[in-house]
């Protein structure tokens, strides 16, 4: 089973996959796909999504039915760091079959407010508070770390951080 998954999550437009991007950028990755998981590996550690130009990147274009298969990934692989962001894998039934170290990704509303502008995304109120009450709710029942994420100092700080959990497994 994998020796570490680091599980990074939060509400729409809070910067996770623009986080994760970020990272990214220090390792020199090869891509591989193991059932429905798709992602990038170097050595033991792997990265879960795909990741490209587009707006919603990272889980997001994963199949909604990816969860059991990266259930399998993860117990297939010894030793290994697995980490992902997104909302397709972050959620309550994975986390009660995995022990994953969970990162809450936070940015202020207003900041939030002006990525859904900037990116030109759809996503409605509706659907917005929806994510936001499951967020509170995987909050409310496990362990996790609260990163702050409003400028490119918070990217800067909580990329380091996680490189350096990522490292130090």
């Amino acid at each position: 089973m994998a020796n570490r998954i680091i599980a990074i999550g939060g509400e729409p437009a809070s910067g996770k996959t623009t986080l994760m991007k970020s990272i990214l950028k220090n390792f020199s990755l090869k891509k591989f796909k193991y059932g429905f998981v798709r992602g990038y590996y170097n050595d033991n550690i792997y990265f879960i999504g795909i990741y490209n130009n587009d707006v919603f990147s990272g889980t997001d274009k994963l199949s909604m039915a990816v969860q059991p298969h990266f259930v399998k990934f993860c117990n297939s692989r010894d030793n290994a760091t697995i980490i992902f962001e997104g909302d397709r894998l972050f959620n309550q039934s994975l986390f009660d079959k995995l022990h994953c170290e969970i990162i809450i990704i936070k940015a202020d509303d207003d900041i939030k407010k002006q990525r859904h502008i900037d990116r030109n995304d759809t996503q409605t109120e509706k659907f917005i508070k929806a994510k936001r009450t499951k967020i509170q709710n995987i909050k409310d029942k496990n362990k996790y770390v609260l990163m702050r994420n409003n400028d490119k100092d918070d990217l800067i700080r909580n990329k380091k951080h996680i490189i350096e959990l990522i490292k130090n497994t």
